[in-house]
């Protein structure tokens, strides 16, 4: 039930062409990141972002994602264990303390998706379902941007994720894929993937790919 009380605020995304190539635009886009000059420039993007400007698109909430790889408080391996403290927390019904704890993080970490949900659901349990469906907004923003950097049908044509358990949100509460086999590989240049199952009704699977080098590089740190 908890997982359908977040769903159904999601439309179905529609999938994007592949507009994003990992080794020719990665490092493009996070210098474009720092450039003031640039549409993509990070710390602008960011205050429309905060402020659910609608008319972001997708390459520039993508852009955030890539720029935020670079932020000192980019730390996806450990940041994982937050999100989960989270969830249990919202099982022992501890909304408000989620509350608090949750937007004090993303004031740092605004794209973290397990905490985003977290948060919306502990504001939707407390009546406050006006900001709840906010967080969702930025959720789904998020999504958004994933599914235009690519299918991620192929090791060659990855899905862009920030945190190493993002492509299982993505997949479970953006389109209520069921998860099955998880593992990793690299694609043609070596960059690190995430490969997930979806199964579907009839048993059959598909494997799904998440290019997440940026992250890995960061699991030690």
């Amino acid at each position: 039930m908890r997982a359908l009380i977040l769903f159904i605020f999601f439309p179905l995304l529609i999938l994007a062409q592949n507009k994003f190539e990992y080794k020719k635009d990665f490092d493009n886009i996070l210098k474009e990141t720092k450039n003031k000059k640039s549409d993509l420039h990070y710390d602008h993007l960011l205050k429309r972002y905060n402020n659910l400007d609608s008319t972001l698109t997708d390459k520039q909430v993508l852009a955030l994602l890539i720029g935020f790889t670079d932020n000192k408080f980019y730390k996806p391996y450990k940041d994982i264990q937050f999100g989960r403290n989270l969830y249990q927390m919202n099982d022992d019904k501890q909304y408000n303390e989620v509350i608090q704890l949750g937007d004090e993080f993303l004031k740092d970490h605004p794209f973290d998706l397990k905490t985003l949900f977290e948060t919306s659901y502990a504001y939707f349990k407390t009546d406050r379902k006006i900001i709840a469906d906010q967080y969702l907004v930025k959720t789904k923003m998020i999504f958004r941007a994933m599914a235009y950097s690519g299918l991620g049908m192929d090791e060659n044509n990855p899905t862009f994720a920030l945190n190493p358990t993002d492509g299982q949100d993505f997949l479970k509460k953006g389109f209520s894929m069921k998860i099955g086999k998880m593992g990793s590989g690299r694609d043609k240049n070596g960059d690190f993937l995430d490969i997930l199952d979806i199964v579907f009704e009839n048993g059959n699977t598909k494997s799904m790919y998440f290019i997440i080098p940026h992250a890995t590089k960061k699991m030690f740190e």
